[in-house]
């Protein structure tokens, strides 16, 4: 069994509808064919771990003083998670660190890359291209649910943050073999360095020839925000806090097999131009992991 990552931007369809008041990106520039292409290793997914934890939410004030879930688990009852990690420690049999060449063969994907320090995990780019990702080894499942809790801090466009799906038989290519579809349920692709907003991209259809849904959302990854993924086997939907933001029940949008956890930090070294005035194209860039959870679908 292989994550890869990588998707190929093609002709695809927007889901703009008026999802919670957000729709696609209209000023965001059109990719070129494989411009998002990424790679990553190949792993084994093991059993669900059966630690479990108590979802949490940030205190906010609703009505009469009530505190307003912050996150798709809490809100709506997900129960307890399949698989969890609080980044207590970094166990290496769940989660596999990406090693060698970086997106399309630049940069490097490094160990040292990837540390977890204070429940904290953290994935680091320099300005050499130097990155890094994981794939969790007891993050697949057929359908079900995902949340995880990220910031990312301001720094050059060609750092570009993601919280994804990928086929369990996805291969060791670019494109997942014989098709199967992507998820990527945040990505700052196109965010000039701000974080100010991010994408979700539901890829579908053939390996070569993948068309697209997707929608985008004004949201400050400087600081903490929860994202989460539910998927059925009528819809897929994408949550920020515990609000939708995009959905979809385009049944042939949906992937046909178990998809497997990744979270990045890729280089697109052609994207620095694309930086804001005011943004460092030289800091380092840190994209940062509070905790994830795989949830079941359950009993509605």
């Amino acid at each position: 069994m292989a994550i890869l990552t990588g998707g190929i931007l093609a002709a695809g369809v927007s889901v703009a509808a008026a999802v919670q008041g957000v729709s696609a990106d209209p000023e965001r520039p059109a990719a070129p064919v494989g411009a998002l292409e990424r790679s990553a290793p190949a792993i084994a997914v093991g059993e669900p771990d059966p630690t479990t934890h108590e979802d949490t939410w940030d205190s906010g004030s609703g009505k009469k003083g009530q505190a307003v879930p912050s996150t798709a688990a809490q809100r709506y009852k997900w129960g307890r998670p399949a698989a969890s990690d609080d980044f207590r420690v970094f166990n290496q049999r769940d989660w596999e660190v990406y090693k060698g060449k970086g997106n399309g063969g630049l940069g490097r994907r490094l160990a040292s890359a990837v540390t977890v320090k204070n429940g904290v995990l953290k994935i680091t780019g320099n300005r050499k291209g130097d990155t890094g990702g994981v794939a969790w080894m007891r993050g697949a499942q057929k359908r079900g649910r995902w949340e995880a809790r990220v910031k990312m801090n301001r720094a050059c466009a060609c750092y570009n943050a993601n919280l994804l799906l990928w086929p369990v038989q996805g291969g060791g290519g670019t494109d997942p073999q014989g098709g199967g579809g992507e998820i990527d349920y945040m990505e700052t692709y196109g965010d000039k360095g701000l974080r100010n907003g991010t994408n979700f991209f539901l890829h579908y259809g053939p390996e070569k020839k993948a068309l697209r849904l997707d929608a985008h959302l004004n949201v400050d990854l400087r600081k903490w925000h929860a994202f989460a993924v539910e998927w059925t086997a009528t819809s897929m939907t994408g949550y920020v806090d515990g609000r939708r933001w995009f959905h979809t029940t385009k049944r042939s949008a949906l992937p046909p097999g178990a998809m497997g956890q990744a979270i990045q930090l890729d280089w697109f070294p052609n994207l620095t131009p694309r930086t804001a005035k005011g943004v460092s194209r030289t800091a380092d860039a840190t994209l940062e992991v509070d905790w994830i959870r795989m949830y079941p679908l359950g009993k509605k």
